[in-house]
């Protein structure tokens, strides 16, 4: 769990955890972005809500992930689909 929490709080991010800690979802600019830690406390791999961003990616730690996605998040792609909340 402090992964991801200690990255958050490195970052100056806020997010939605799960309750065990190894997941967290973020709203990044076009899309919500994942993030998840891999298991036997291995690295993170994250992913975007966009279906042109939906590729999954192994990323070394959680705050690496974390910044990736959110590019990834920012990227307009002819498959996203408008944020409305």
């Amino acid at each position: 769990m402090a992964k991801l929490v200690d990255a958050l709080g490195a970052l100056g991010l806020e997010g939605t955890l799960s309750q065990s800690g190894r997941w967290l979802v973020l709203d990044g600019e076009h899309s919500r972005v994942f993030v998840v830690e891999a298991p036997h406390g291995g690295g993170c791999y994250s992913w975007c809500e966009d279906p042109a961003e939906r590729t999954v990616e192994y990323h070394p730690d959680a705050t690496t992930a974390i910044l990736a996605g959110l590019r990834r998040a920012a990227r307009v792609t002819h498959g996203a689909t408008p944020r409305t909340d």
